[in-house]
């Protein structure tokens, strides 16, 4: 009697009933399957030539955005490569295809990112001739990225989109300006907020109301919505004295913030609409309110599946002959529910005077924020409502801050000196403690005019033992020749952004890569 086989692959190998295998595979995860390879020469082979890893990669890219954008990353430089495998077997070469997609994006999350995040990505810069507007300052409204592009807003009312890994300029929107509610003031048409998500690219415009969408995919421009009239009454005309202080994105809805400056009424007004994907059918009001009383300033407007956040000044005492000189102020933040718009927490913070430079962000339930004059941000959990650590920051002031998923925080100083932190490192250690969360410095500027030097430091030296072995796309040359200002700073878990501008007009964007399939 022939003997019974105890290893079931093997068994179902030997009866031409791998569809089952393949079933029973796809339940495991990746360390799993890796394991699974060193049974034996049948489970290997079954693994690696599995129909199951396009099930696979399609329930990952489904449920995970993250793994889904770190596997359009990798599908850039891996495809060409991966599609001209030499298997005569088209069947074969399309397991293959995905069980090695699948295998190197998984590589890169459990091991390359976070390791180059830490030690040095590839580092590029792309001098191009300027249209920015350098006034903006570093708050990240001139550059936006997503998963594909870099966009960038132009003094010349343009938006230019680029490739984000080739840094090619592949797209150019113009701004319809037909459609814009010039009031008089047609000189004065600027583009001053830019932000984009895989359905839409918005643009706001510095004192003019209207917000431009494009479709983020075709980049057709799909609508150019006006300020929500109150209880539905418009008087046609009356839109000139509204102007976009702020909005963003998430999904498909839009948070936006308006000023209203009238004889009659002078308010702020904060309202959250779905626009359709698609671009056809009505855009809907969710949610419609007024901030009372008039802060002096509205600075920042965030949001996600659980909060709505509003970062605003207000003044103390008000002066009711002008508001705007009452410079006793506190800069509030007031965070509402996403779901019921309840506020849950209101944030107070006293300062004496509403126009100091504030920088702010909010991501996964976190604020950070800090004060250009204090060298100093601090940490703020959505949920509690209250400051958990302050660090100190250093440099030459903070002029731009973004957290990072939730593993870091990125900050840059006037200089252009950028510094990554640790957040959970910072947020699992009681105080007090000597570890400041600072993982490392990188300059990809030479701010320093006249070519002068410096003395280097410990860190500086580590500095530039990681800057000499990342491969590089040199202009150091001309940058160190020229002062060179830094105007915005955008980053998500794959990139860091900055945009410079130096003194004979020319600009630049710097871009640091932590995906091994980039180096």
């Amino acid at each position: 009697m022939e003997k019974l086989k105890l290893d079931l692959i093997e068994n179902l190998h030997c009866q031409c009933l791998d569809f089952i295998c393949d079933q029973i595979f796809a339940y495991l995860d990746y360390d799993s399957l890796t394991n699974s390879k060193m049974v034996s020469v049948v489970w290997k082979n079954i693994i690696s030539k599995g129909a199951f890893w396009k099930v696979m990669v399609e329930r990952k890219k489904n449920v995970l955005p993250y793994w889904k954008k770190v596997f359009d990353a990798v599908k850039v430089f891996k495809d060409k490569e991966l599609l001209g495998l030499g298997n005569a077997d088209a069947s074969e070469r399309h397991c293959e295809y995905y069980h090695t997609m699948y295998c190197l994006v998984e590589d890169e999350i459990q091991k390359s990112v976070d390791s180059n995040w830490r030690a040095g990505g590839k580092h590029q810069c792309v001098k191009y001739k300027s249209f920015g507007n350098h006034s903006f300052g570093v708050h990240g409204c001139e550059c936006e990225v997503d998963s594909q592009w870099i966009v960038q807003i132009q003094r010349d009312c343009r938006i230019f989109l680029r490739n984000r890994w080739t840094l090619e300029l592949e797209k150019v929107l113009e701004i319809p300006l037909t459609e814009i509610n010039m009031n008089g003031r047609d000189r004065e048409v600027k583009l001053n907020r830019l932000k984009i998500n895989s359905n839409f690219i918005t643009a706001s415009f510095d004192v003019h109301p209207e917000i431009c969408v494009w479709d983020a995919k075709s980049h057709e421009l799909l609508r150019v919505l006006k300020p929500v009239p109150e209880q539905g009454n418009q008087v046609e005309g009356e839109y000139g004295q509204f102007y976009v202080k702020g909005h963003c994105l998430w999904n498909d809805l839009l948070l936006s913030c308006h000023a209203r400056l009238s004889e009659a009424d002078e308010s702020y007004i904060v309202t959250l609409r779905r626009i359709p994907l698609n671009g056809d059918g009505e855009v809907t009001l969710l949610y419609y309110q007024k901030v009372l009383p008039r802060p002096v300033l509205f600075l920042e407007v965030a949001l996600d599946d659980d909060y709505i956040v509003l970062f605003f000044a207000r003044p103390k005492e008000q002066n009711l002959a002008n508001p705007i000189f009452s410079m006793a102020a506190t800069f509030e933040i007031e965070i509402r529910s996403a779901i019921s718009y309840d506020v849950v927490k209101k944030i107070s913070i006293p300062t004496s005077s509403p126009f100091q430079c504030y920088q702010f962000h909010y991501l996964n339930g976190f604020i950070v924020m800090g004060r250009m004059q204090d060298n100093l941000f601090s940490i703020w959990p959505a949920a509690l409502g209250r400051c958990v650590k302050i660090i100190f920051h250093g440099g030459k002031g903070l002029y731009a801050i973004r957290i990072i998923s939730d593993k870091y925080i990125l900050t840059c100083d006037k200089e252009g000196v950028l510094k990554i932190w640790d957040l959970q490192g910072i947020l699992i250690r009681p105080e007090p403690f000597i570890f400041n969360g600072l993982i490392r410095t990188i300059s990809h500027l030479n701010a320093i005019p006249g070519g002068a030097s410096a003395k280097p430091t410990e860190e500086s030296s580590k500095v530039e033992t990681i800057v000499a072995r990342q491969e590089t796309t040199r202009v150091a040359s001309a940058i160190s020749k020229e002062h060179v200002d830094p105007s915005c700073m955008v980053a998500d878990e794959l990139q860091m952004i900055l945009v410079s501008h130096s003194d004979d007009g020319s600009s630049y964007l710097h871009v640091e890569s932590f995906l091994n399939a980039a180096q």
